[in-house]
């Protein structure tokens, strides 16, 4: 994976406070602005995997929750290949500055997660995403196409996914 460093990124960190929660913030930018707490407040829960894609991630993640703005970002990228979110979960992992180390075995095993669960990957490059060091994915196996979206970050990174349809379009009469 790419450089922690993310010039052209929002400020867009996790933190994990004493209550669980798990805010993410932004400055404005191509990046959604922010996620809810986890489930529970208390102990901030982490998950092992992805229930939706049946995946066991490089290290467990913090699940997020969405107030709308990471779907609103799919559903811009995806739509660009004619299709359109129908289920989605995003993860946050929370890393020391400058911690290549632990991104790259982050993404490099929730990557082979992936592989070892049958799915084939390829990169895209929507032009909905204009950060360079977001890197977006389009995962297929059998009938199923998932989009993931990975979010480095100084201090984080973000893993948006979406089970996708094919976009419906208006009959014509």
């Amino acid at each position: 994976m790419r450089s922690l460093v993310r010039p052209l990124l929002s400020a867009l960190f996790l933190t994990l406070a004493a209550t669980g929660s798990a805010p993410a913030q932004d400055a404005g930018k191509t990046a959604p602005p922010k996620a809810a707490a986890p489930a529970k407040p208390g102990k901030a829960k982490v998950m092992p995997g992805s229930p939706m894609a049946q995946v066991k991630f490089g290290e467990p993640a913090y699940p997020l929750t969405d107030d709308g703005t990471y779907r609103d970002y799919m559903g811009r990228i995806v739509g660009e290949y004619g299709r359109r979110c129908v289920r989605q979960e995003q993860f946050g992992w929370e890393l020391a500055k400058g911690d290549q180390e632990r991104l790259d075995r982050i993404f490099q095993g929730t990557m082979t997660g992936f592989g070892q669960t049958g799915y084939l990957t390829g990169e895209i490059k929507p032009k909905a995403v204009t950060d360079p060091e977001t890197i977006v994915f389009l995962a297929d196996r059998a009938k199923h196409r998932l989009l993931m979206v990975w979010v480095p970050m100084e201090t984080s990174v973000l893993l948006m996914m979406c089970d996708t349809d094919t976009a419906t379009t208006p009959r014509k009469p």
